[in-house]
């Protein structure tokens, strides 16, 4: 059985952390009142957030178990690949070193993104990147949405911060090998987040997918809110293949009707959960 009926696991979403819009207290108790028992917030290269939000799931009396996650940013094959450590300590030094160089670049690519906006002559005025816990293109895309640069989020993307726009910056990112290697320092597992979404062939894919088992992958997210049952079935398919587990994530950042936390979020038969590798007392 993959997922037993009082059980309902979401194990990636993003607080204001990173790019999320809520507080970790209130995702938390949304998550809560969704029906979701086990939660994992995975903010982009930083664990922050975890402490609030364990305080909110006590505080509230939340029939919530939370599991520690973070979202690292990786590099592979010139493609940036996002890779979900679950279970981690938090404090493990491995991890921390490797999410310290996360943050750094992460500002000085804020900071340079920036100034390449304005030298294009859009006149933007975003959050400082001192003022933000972890700075991401979310936060420039709002403020050129908001301040009237362009219509919409994707057209901020589409024309100055998407890869090979005027504005975008290529980061050296943690390699996959390395950031496989920090989580499973901190006792935690690897997991490749929303595969569908690099835009990869099922060939480069599937090289994807093999070179990081030989790292030591693993799972993929084979469950996520926005997808086609096609594309599920087609993970859960090489999840087989590989021999690697299956996670479900929501990919939550914000309330939204096509991506709600713990929404569509069943694995298809015959997979092996991520879940099903863990301690009793978190399953």
């Amino acid at each position: 059985m993959n997922q037993a009926s009082k059980h309902l696991y979401d194990l990636h979403c993003h607080s204001h952390f990173s790019d999320g819009e809520l507080a970790p207290a209130d995702l938390v108790q949304r998550a809560a009142a969704h029906g979701v028992t086990h939660l994992a917030l995975t903010d982009h290269d930083t664990v922050a957030g975890l402490e609030q939000a364990a305080e909110a799931i006590a505080a509230h009396e939340l029939e919530l178990e939370l599991i520690s996650g973070v979202e690292i940013t990786c590099r592979w094959q010139g493609f940036e690949i996002h890779l979900v450590g679950l279970q981690v300590d938090a404090e493990h030094p491995a991890l921390l070193d490797l999410l310290q160089r996360q943050q750094q670049l992460r500002h000085q690519r804020y900071q340079t993104m920036l100034e390449k906006l304005h030298k294009a002559g859009i006149d933007v005025t975003p959050p400082m990147a001192a003022e933000l816990t972890m700075p991401t293109r979310k936060h420039l895309a709002e403020a050129l949405v908001e301040q009237g640069w362009v219509k919409d989020f994707e057209s901020a993307f589409q024309r100055y911060l998407g890869k090979g726009q005027q504005a975008y910056v290529a980061t050296d990112w943690s390699d996959l090998e390395s950031a496989i290697a920090a989580v499973h320092a901190a006792g935690g597992k690897a997991v490749l987040a929303h595969p569908h979404a690099y835009q990869l062939s099922n060939k480069w894919l599937r090289k994807l997918l093999r070179e990081a088992k030989n790292y030591g992958l693993d799972g993929l997210e084979v469950a996520i809110s926005q997808q086609s049952p096609g594309q599920r079935l087609a993970l859960a398919t090489m999840a087989k293949e590989l021999g690697l587990a299956a996670s479900a994530g929501s990919d939550f950042h914000g309330p939204r009707p096509w991506r709600e936390l713990g929404k569509n979020l069943c694995l298809p038969p015959d997979t092996v959960p991520i879940w099903s590798q863990w301690s009793p007392s978190t399953v």
